[in-house]
């Protein structure tokens, strides 16, 4: 479930997705086998991922600033992350080359009470071309 009220970058949005099947291993051949989804069982393979945004103005009303959440829980482990982007305004140069510079913070923490709780930062820039 994905919900975009307005065509640009600004304003809310919403996504929800579910996921279940095994782990697939051997590229594209292994994803079209029918061992992937006979291999989920309830207990195994699901994920529950959830991520609000929020596109504001910035930089003389040129630049989209979206901080956005993101929650994904399984029955292994739990991930939450913080993520700021800066991208041109959508509706306000269509013609022009997409950018995006993304900054995001992820912490995952395994249920086994033995695995230690990872911390991860990462920050990527991307442009369409």
């Amino acid at each position: 479930f994905s919900w975009d009220p307005t065509p640009s970058n600004r304003g809310p949005s919403f996504s929800l997705s579910h996921t279940v099947g095994a782990t697939a291993s051997g590229g594209m051949d292994a994803l079209l086998e029918s061992a992937v989804m006979e291999d989920a069982s309830p207990s195994r393979g699901q994920e529950f991922a959830a991520e609000l945004a929020y596109g504001f103005p910035a930089h003389r009303n040129r630049l989209t600033l979206t901080p956005a959440v993101a929650l994904a829980l399984s029955s292994t482990s739990r991930n939450y992350g913080l993520l700021w982007s800066l991208a041109p305004y959508a509706e306000q140069s269509p013609q022009t080359p997409s950018w995006e510079v993304a900054l995001e913070g992820e912490r995952q923490e395994q249920h086994s009470p033995a695995s230690a709780v990872d911390h991860s930062l990462k920050l990527t820039f991307s442009s369409l071309f």
